[in-house]
């Protein structure tokens, strides 16, 4: 649709060609498009009719499903929200509250696109839906409403599964519904970082504080989708979205995007010769999501960890130095409901966890040490019935072997398993910054 500059060119060549099927010759680019929020042309797309996993996006249509139940006066935000067993179950990434925790709808939206947590975007579909039933339902009407052709949904965060799906082209619809019918919302997707207790849980969305102009809105990540991006950014008074589906890491991913906004911030004046993004439909070239799982988890170092190394290296980075714009947004829960119905206090509950975690600290380092007295005697008595030298040679004993190395300090936890919306394993950046 557009000519590509060389410094895009050779990113877009990074991107593999992702094989479909095991048998299969076919393969595909991963996609992107690029479009102006507020005429709705499209700048520069490539393969965005084609069908993918969403992962972690899915939790941008959870909060067009709640914003719009906000402004019809169906909730509010201090309606309450309550961690089920279902909402707890749910993988990470996640908030990790006990069954019974009480949240106002407010934190809970914050929690659920800032640190992307799966069980509290179950427990705001259970809310709002009264089930995650029929909350999935709410997101596939309100799919269809807005156009959204070759989008279903069936859950409400984004985890595997078959049946999920949605293209580049449809996240851009669903990017400038949000964007234009709720702009009073528009902050929740800028916040870089919530705090919760002790913990600061960083957006995975790096390009808030490296790209000039960035304003959101999600990333998101599982095996089965590679690194996904729904981005925002405004400049000279334009604001563009840009999605990038299928990267293969996390600084990839970034990086694209920032570069294709800088070229289509270039290209405005052009617009009058772009199709609009209500009537820019097309088939998927290949008629079902691919699943990138070998691609991306099928590979020991899969570079997301990486500083600025590999191939793009020899590229000038499109991205600025990180720049710290905020204080992390502090959340809180109300309390958490007992069995019996009565209410405990968040001071109480976090001085129960507290208690809970010295107690299981204490369990393990009980076990820990109940179980090297016994390796000592095990050891002590293999010593005794050594044959002697003269028999044979006697090895080195496991006292005289170098002293093992002191079990490290925790670390904090930046990040989470493979099939993960949203967080993968390791950093993209020094200063452990998750994606």
């Amino acid at each position: 649709m557009h000519f590509l500059t060389r410094s895009i060119a050779r990113i877009l060549a990074l991107f593999l060609l992702i094989g479909y099927g095991a048998n299969s010759a076919m393969a595909v680019e991963a996609p992107y498009i690029v479009v102006d929020l507020d005429s709705g042309k499209v700048l520069a797309e490539r393969n965005p009719h084609q069908m993918w996993y969403p992962a972690s996006i899915t939790k941008l249509m959870n909060a067009y499903v709640v914003f719009k139940a906000l402004r019809d006066g169906r909730v509010k935000l201090s309606s309450q929200v309550v961690v089920s067993r279902h909402a707890l179950d749910e993988p990470p990434s996640k908030m990790g509250f006990k069954v019974g925790t009480i949240i106002d709808l407010d934190n809970a939206i914050k929690m659920m696109l800032v640190h992307s947590a799966n069980d509290i975007a179950m427990a705001i579909a259970e809310t709002i839906g009264g089930s995650e039933q029929g909350f999935v339902a709410m997101m596939n009407a309100e799919a269809a409403r807005l156009g959204m052709a070759s989008t279903h949904f069936i859950n409400p965060n984004g985890l595997p599964g078959e049946g999920q799906y949605t293209t580049a082209r449809d996240l851009a619809v669903l990017a400038r519904a949000l964007w234009t019918e709720f702009p009073d919302r528009r902050e929740l997707y800028s916040i870089t970082a919530i705090r919760s207790g002790n913990r600061v849980l960083k957006s995975a969305n790096s390009l808030l504080e490296r790209y000039p102009g960035s304003s959101g809105m999600k990333t998101g990540f599982i095996c089965a989708s590679g690194f996904n991006v729904v981005a925002t950014a405004s400049r000279g008074g334009n604001t563009l979205a840009a999605v990038v589906l299928g990267a293969p890491n996390a600084k990839d991913r970034a990086e694209l995007a920032a570069r294709l906004m800088n070229q289509s911030f270039g290209s405005l004046a052009l617009t009058g010769s772009r199709p609009s993004l209500a009537s820019y439909r097309g088939n998927s070239p290949v008629g079902e999501a691919i699943n990138m799982r070998q691609d991306i988890c099928g590979k020991k170092d899969r570079g997301e960890h990486e500083a600025d190394g590999g191939q793009n290296a020899a590229l000038p980075s499109a991205l600025q130095p990180r720049v710290q714009l905020m204080e992390p947004v502090v959340v809180s829960i109300l309390g958490v409901r007992r069995p019996d119905g009565s209410i405990m206090t968040p001071q109480e509950a976090e001085a129960e966890e507290i208690a809970a975690a010295e107690a299981a600290a204490a369990a393990k380092a009980a076990k820990k040490q109940k179980g090297g007295k016994a390796g000592k005697k095990e050891a002590d008595k293999k010593t005794a019935t050594k044959p002697t030298p003269r028999e044979k040679p006697v090895k080195a004993k496991a006292t005289d072997k170098a002293p093992a190395k002191p079990a490290s300090k925790p670390k904090i936890e930046i990040g989470v398993p493979f099939d993960s919306t949203d967080f993968a394993p390791l950093p993209d950046a020094a200063l452990a910054v998750t994606q």
